[in-house]
């Protein structure tokens, strides 16, 4: 009787060890699911790998471009406008408009300026003697300063005899003569000077006169138009 309880204990302690070791291997085999599924692979391993972000190198940004209030669009000129400007010397002249001249002797050239602006450029001739400043009568001098017309003449009509042996020439003084306010300068020892016209085109540009400036007959025209009572004259050397 003894033995028979001494065999079914001993059976069941086998069988208690067997369900022992059963329940430890599931519980070993729950833990090891548990740890994979937690990424572990065991002591060392590395865990998952998480992508590192990176970010795209940042392209300068441009400014945005500064928008123009209304005021300012309407006071900035347009491109249009800026080629279809005219420049002061292609403006038509403007009869009562008040300009001035400046001759150049060295230069042999008559400016029309309204203001600062040259609005004209004339070829013209000037006296025999050259440079210098006019001191008597027929010394052949274009006098230098200046003066204001104080005449304007029609001088389609006069003639002239230059002493060159050609007698007397009709038309000498162009179409028009405009007399220059000399006494301050002369005196009352010499007079006579002014700005006309040509019968000789070709003495343009030289030193040809007896002290006057000529402009050639077609730009005197011009100058006569828009030529006036106290217009000031410069002449220089």
């Amino acid at each position: 009787m003894e033995k028979d309880q001494g065999r079914n204990s001993s059976k069941n302690h086998k069988k208690y060890g067997l369900l022992l070791m059963v329940c430890v291997l599931v519980f070993l085999g729950v833990l090891l699911t548990g740890c994979f599924a937690l990424g572990y692979h065991g002591v060392g391993a590395p865990g998952p790998t998480v992508p590192v972000k990176t970010e795209a190198p940042k392209e300068p940004q441009t400014p945005p471009e500064k928008q123009q209030s209304p005021v300012e669009s309407l006071q900035q000129p347009k491109e249009d406008q800026k080629e279809t400007a005219q420049p002061a010397a292609q403006q038509p002249l403007e009869p009562g408009k008040k300009y001035s001249i400046l001759v150049d002797k060295s230069e042999h050239k008559l400016y029309l300026k309204d203001g600062d602006a040259v609005v004209r450029t004339w070829g013209c001739a000037i006296g025999k003697g050259g440079l210098g400043q006019k001191e008597r009568r027929g010394d052949n001098m274009t006098p230098t300063g200046t003066f204001t017309i104080d005449e304007i003449d029609d001088a389609s009509g006069w003639s002239h005899d230059f002493g060159d042996g050609n007698g007397e020439i009709q038309g000498a003084y162009g179409p028009w003569f405009l007399s220059l306010d000399t006494e301050e300068l002369s005196q009352g020892n010499w007079d006579g000077i002014g700005i006309h016209g040509t019968h000789d085109p070709a003495s343009i540009g030289t030193d040809a006169s007896e002290g006057c400036v000529r402009l050639d007959n077609t730009n005197l025209q011009q100058l006569k138009q828009v030529a006036y009572i106290g217009m000031p004259v410069t002449i220089q050397d």
